[in-house]
């Protein structure tokens, strides 16, 4: 699949991550990429974030294992805002419990940027980007 990077660079994203180190490095990388970038060290931050610029998000990227609010929390609160929400989980874990149909895609650490980049476009392309 050859990336639009065009497409890529309209986009707003929500990353919310509590390893500090992965939320840095992938987030540089992201910035390079995407229009705005928001970043969020817990699903609290995250979901005040969201919260804040709604309207905006395109994708939200969301760990799962997180102190304070966990991920699937945290994507519970968005679906309840906007059904439409398209979302992707990370997670270290392969199980059952660290994973949700609810999302549109669920991928397992370590992050290969292809893969997330591939993942996103296929996410906004169900709804076109932001579906409000």
């Amino acid at each position: 699949m050859k990336l639009n990077n065009e497409l890529l660079k309209t986009l707003t994203v929500l990353y919310v991550e509590d390893d500090l180190l992965l939320k840095e490095t992938l987030g540089r990388v992201l910035k390079r990429r995407f229009a705005t970038v928001y970043e969020a060290k817990d699903g609290n931050e995250g979901f005040e974030i969201y919260r804040a610029h709604k309207d905006d998000i395109d994708i939200v990227i969301t760990d799962v294992e997180m102190t304070g609010m966990s991920g699937l929390a945290l994507i519970d609160k968005i679906l309840e805002i906007n059904e439409f929400q398209q979302i992707i989980i990370t997670t270290g874990y392969n199980d059952k419990h660290h994973m949700s149909d609810k999302v549109c895609q669920n991928i397992k650490k370590p992050i290969h940027i292809d893969q997330l980049l591939e993942s996103i476009l296929f996410c906004v392309g169900k709804t076109g980007g932001n579906s409000n």
